[in-house]
């Protein structure tokens, strides 16, 4: 479930679904719930891509837990300049982390899970999977899934 707390300037949440409303400005949203050892996976459904000419306007990811003064800026900011790990929808990763290029569309799911002890995130993405690997990833580092968004019309999911 998306957190609806946090800033989302441009963006609307409806039935758990993230729309994107104008083109330009990024902004973050995270789950309302941390990923754990236990509970270490999750999937987010491409429902549009929306109006984007390059591949670059939509990132999917991990998200720190933020200090207070930080999760302002979740209404300008994407996942890996808040201190997260991401990858955008060519396949790039950003953030402090190595991960095989994996790409997602339109209609597409991206599950991703993380391995706390080793550091280890698998990404799947229909028939296609990427590792990747985040070091001092532990078992005692707070996580949220995320999405960040830019261009208009992009529609995400939680799944």
């Amino acid at each position: 479930m998306l957190d609806t707390t946090s800033p989302h300037s441009g963006v609307r949440v409806e039935d758990g679904i993230a729309v994107k409303e104008a083109n330009g400005g990024w902004v973050t949203l995270r789950s309302t719930t941390p990923l754990t050892p236990s509970s270490h996976q999750f999937g987010v459904k491409i429902i549009d891509h929306g109006e984007s000419p390059d591949a670059s306007g939509l990132m999917l990811g991990l998200l720190p837990r933020l200090s207070s003064n930080v999760v302002p800026q979740m209404g300008s900011k994407y996942i890996s300049e808040l201190g997260g790990w991401c990858l955008s929808r060519a396949g790039e990763f950003y953030g402090t982390w190595k991960c095989e290029r994996i790409s997602f569309v339109t209609g597409t799911v991206v599950e991703i899970d993380v391995d706390f002890a080793s550091g280890a995130v698998s990404i799947t993405c229909g028939g296609e999977r990427a590792l990747g690997h985040i070091v001092g990833l532990g078992d005692s580092v707070e996580v949220y899934p995320a999405v960040s968004l830019y261009y208009a019309s992009q529609r995400v999911v939680f799944v």
